[in-house]
């Protein structure tokens, strides 16, 4: 006796929300950081750089096609916004830590 559709009908439901949760969650990803993939374990150079370019550009991972700098460039300071975290009496950046924990599953925030 075959199963009713009517039964099957709520795990359908939740199939299409899960998949249209994961591409939106994606998707907004994406669009924020500047139409380009994420990435992640980033060291210190890469961190250098991306402040650099957020200098130049305004944008984060912005690139910019001037061979020169602005004046303003020499005295510029990023200042990203941190989080106190009670583990270890370290300051962390939010964005950072759930994206880390989101892709490479290491959810450590020590």
């Amino acid at each position: 006796m075959p199963v009713p559709f009517e039964g099957l009908l709520p795990y359908a439901i939740m199939t299409a929300f899960f998949g249209v949760a994961g591409h939106g969650v994606g998707f907004i990803r994406y669009w924020d950081n500047g139409w380009k993939k994420d990435r992640f374990d980033l060291d210190s150079w890469d961190e250098r750089m991306m402040n650099r370019d957020f200098l130049l550009t305004g944008v984060k991972r912005g690139q910019s096609h001037e061979p020169v700098a602005p004046e303003s460039f020499k005295t510029a300071d990023v200042k990203l916004q941190k989080y106190y975290s009670a583990y270890n009496d370290q300051y962390f950046s939010f964005r950072e830590r759930l994206y880390r924990g989101y892709v490479t599953g290491n959810w450590d925030f020590s």
